[in-house]
Parts: structure tokens; sequence; C-alpha cells
């Protein structure tokens, strides 16, 4: 079968043909537990699969060579469309077949294309949860997204608007990415460059008074601003590091504010909580209520995908094989 393949830590992985993984089931000493085999219509590149190939992922790297990929959404034997995350590496989803771990699946509600479908996997996930169950919003809070025009930002701008919150405030880097912020429903949309004392200062302007919760994908010195300017009781929820993997924090204000620090990943959260979101955005979708822009490339074009991954491209992309 073709698949991409990652034969060295730091390099972008390349197209090979290789034997598919046994079906049906645990591919010899490779799947640990029961495991199913999938036919993969479209796979989606996050940042997480950037971090595992770079093999300083804080969970650890798999052994060399591997095919990478975290989500996709494939078939089934039985001909169901299931969307699935988490790999048995070395099948990993960028290939034409993939392991996934037995009844794991998530079945793709009717009415929407796995090709949108992808962008309410891992990304849209992470957004959703994040402001919901992890960060418990309230009705009329002030909620901060850092990072919001990336993937999972521009899903959280959404959710929070459609969850209730009084004011939503979107950190970006460039004008274009705030501009895209602001358009989907955004109040103010600031930047993310600077020292902390001005991003401190930016932030108390455009959120009136601090934020009650903060969705931060960048870490670094706008989430040492950000928990600088927290309102009493306030919450980060960390879902990311794109601007750094260490943050120049200040103690006080945690304690003064009873400021909460929440760590988050998609597989901490129910299963059935997270079927239900997945459905619910699929939904919304559907109905032209919830939108993020998906970019398919070939199989073929791995590694430029990858490339262009690691840059933050302010979208969603997908491999189709």
């Amino acid at each position: 079968m073709r698949a991409a393949q990652v034969t060295a830590y730091g390099d972008a992985p390349q197209l090979i043909e290789i034997d598919p993984p046994g079906d049906p089931g645990p591919c010899g000493e490779s799947v640990a537990g029961p495991a199913e085999v999938v036919e993969v219509l479209v796979a989606g590149i996050n940042p997480v699969d950037i971090a595992i190939g770079s093999g300083k992922f804080d969970a650890g790297a798999p052994p060399l060579p591997y095919v990478p990929g975290m989500e996709g959404i494939g078939r089934m034997a039985d001909g169901e469309v299931v969307w699935f995350e988490g790999a048995h590496f070395p099948w990993g989803s960028m290939a034409e077949r993939a392991v996934i771990t037995e009844g794991s699946g998530i079945t793709l509600p009717s009415g929407i294309e796995p090709e949108r479908a992808i962008g309410f996997g891992v990304a849209g996930m992470a957004a959703w949860l994040s402001v919901d169950w992890r960060g418990q919003l309230k009705d009329g809070e002030t909620v901060l997204i850092l990072g919001a025009s990336g993937s999972v930002g521009q899903v959280a701008v959404q959710a929070a608007r459609m969850m209730g919150a009084g004011r939503v405030v979107g950190m970006a880097r460039s004008e274009s990415g705030r501009e895209k912020v602001l358009a989907l429903g955004a109040d103010a949309a600031i930047g993310s460059d600077g020292e902390v004392k001005d991003l401190k200062a930016g932030i108390h302007e455009a959120t009136e008074g601090g934020p009650d919760l903060v969705i931060d994908g960048l870490w670094g010195k706008p989430a040492a601003a950000a928990l600088q300017t927290m309102k009493p009781q306030g919450r980060l929820v960390q879902v990311g590091n794109s601007a750094a993997i260490e943050s120049p924090i200040v103690a006080g204000p945690l304690r003064g504010g009873l400021v909460s620090i929440l760590g988050f990943r998609n597989f901490w959260a129910p299963r059935e909580v997270r079927v239900a979101t997945f459905e619910r955005m699929c939904s919304l979708a559907a109905s032209g209520d919830l939108e993020l822009e998906v970019e398919v490339l070939a199989l073929a074009d791995v590694a430029e995908a990858w490339e262009r991954q690691s840059r933050s491209p302010g979208h969603k992309l997908a491999l189709s094989p």
C-alpha cells in the first residue's frame, strides 16, 4: 500500500510502498491489544504529528521507521465510516490503511463529507471541549483565545460565542489572522508579539478588565501576560505551545486571584462526551453554523503538508490517499 513514512526524527515523511497491516486486527507485535484495520478516506495532520516526528514529544516517540498520523476518517470492514483518533504505531493514519483500537471509532454523522468533518476531529474537539467540558464557560463570561487564527482557535472563537460568552477576544500574530478572528464573531482581536508588559496592557484593554476564561494554544509570553490580567477565579486551559515550551509565569496573581491553570488533552474527556461533541460540531457545520477551512492535499504531497503544518498554516490540513 502507499503510505507516508518517517525514517529519521526531525525529517518530513516521504511517500513509499509498504506491506499493509494484517487484516483483521493485530499486526504482529507492533499492535497492543484488540485492533482493527480501517481503509483511510482522509487523514488529518496536526501539530502533535510534527512534535512526535521531532523525536522530542513529551510523551515519547515511536521507534523508527513509522507511519505518522494521529487521526483520520475511514471505512471499516462492515462499511461503517468512522472518525478515529490515536495511532497504533507503526501504522498511523497517513496511509491507505491504518490500525485503530477496536470499537474506538466514532460514526460519521450523515449530512457532512469526510473532507469537512476531519476539521472537527482533533482540532475541533480540542477547541470545543476546552471551552465547554474543561473550561466550564458560564453565561456572560469574557473569553480570551490565544492563537485564535489557527484551526483550534477558530473553532474556539465560535464555540465561546455559541455557549453564551459575554465577550470574546482573540489573539493572533498576523493582521490577516486578526481579521479572520473578527469575521468569525470575536469582539476584538489583538497581536501576539511583544513583551509581557505590553501584551498584558493589550489584553486588559481588549477584554475590558481581564478574561474569566483563557483558551491557550500559545504558552510563552502570551500565557504569562494573560495570567496576570485574569479576573478572580479565572481559568486558563492549556491546549498547545506554538509560541514557546516555557513561560515566564509570575506566581503572585495565581495565588491572589485563585487562578487555575488546567491541562487539556482530548483523550481525557469521557468517550460519551467526545461522541456527543463530534456529532454536535458536524451537525452545526452541515447547517452552516460552524466554519473551519479544510485543505485536502494528496498523500503524495505529504512532505509539503508536513512543512506547511510546521509553520502554522491558519487552517486545517488533511491528506487524501
